[in-house]
């Protein structure tokens, strides 16, 4: 049996999780502003209490609950994260439903709904719903919509931000999408995050909708720039540290998923090669 299709939904939770203090930035960067840098965060659990046990189906889970506390006197704050690869979808009775439960939950803290949006398709999105009847309005929801392909790339590109970096491929304005992931990928190399390229490098492309014209120009660059090297060489200096032999065949099973993942997306063989050190022969 072959490993899921890589999914798009799991990468950005992957990535926020990865990078929660990045993602708070990004996302709301006026709590962050106000507060500065969280004291620390938890991921809370995203399963929603099932209040009518005669509803037919499983209970519903939201996608992300990030809880930050910050410096004294200046409380805690709830990230509800909801993420839509498309517009279409975009559902604010449901995320509603996750934002009463947190409400139940922790009565005593400020939570901010987000709806993440990285569709590229143009959409006049509301980020409100309203119920009433006989002229009365009972329910007003209102929710912060963050859609990035409407966002400005050169507010972004020389950003150390890991989580705004790896959205940048998808931001709106005229560049080339293949250099923005060079630069995306030599920011991360920057910092020492190499465990960071190699998780996220497919989201990169993906998210930049790279065709395979586009991903043999990226493997091109990535070349010139000797990046396959340096990906080789920190498998190499993990070697050199003794990993005991059921991490190494975790390490290697991770990379054929990896692989087989990108391949079902539609990534080139030759860039999944140089990425992953995987080959056709690897997965035959």
């Amino acid at each position: 049996m072959y490993p899921d299709a890589f999914s798009h939904d799991q990468a950005v939770k992957n990535l926020i999780k990865a990078y929660p203090v990045d993602a708070l930035e990004f996302l709301a960067e006026d709590v962050f502003a106000a507060r500065g840098q969280p004291m620390d965060c938890e991921f809370l659990d995203p399963a929603v209490v099932k209040e009518d046990v005669a509803e037919p189906g499983p209970g519903q889970a939201m996608d992300l609950a990030v809880r930050y506390a910050f410096a004294s006197g200046t409380g805690v704050l709830i990230l509800l994260v909801e993420h839509w690869s498309d517009a279409t979808r975009l559902d604010l009775l449901r995320t509603a439903r996750y934002y009463l439960d947190l409400c139940r939950r922790f009565p005593d803290d400020e939570i901010l709904p987000i709806a993440l949006v990285d569709d590229d398709r143009p959409h006049g999105l509301r980020d409100t719903v309203e119920r009433g009847a006989m002229g009365r309005n009972f329910l007003s929801f209102c929710t912060r919509i963050v859609q990035v392909p409407a966002m400005d790339l050169v507010r972004f590109r020389s950003s150390c931000n890991r989580v705004a970096l790896s959205f940048s491929p998808i931001m709106g304005g005229r560049f080339d999408r293949v250099e923005q992931v060079v630069h995306v990928a030599v920011e991360f190399k920057r910092q020492g995050d190499l465990e960071g390229f190699r998780k996220f490098f497919a989201f990169w492309v993906i998210e930049g909708r790279l065709d395979l014209n586009e991903q043999r120009r990226l493997r091109a660059r990535f070349k010139e720039m000797e990046m396959p090297e340096i990906i080789q060489w920190w498998i190499e200096e993990g070697l050199e540290k003794g990993r005991i032999a059921g991490r190494l065949e975790g390490d290697r099973a991770r990379a054929l998923l990896d692989a087989r993942r990108m391949l079902e997306h539609g990534i080139a063989w030759d860039v999944v090669t140089d990425v992953t050190g995987v080959t056709p022969e690897d997965l035959a």
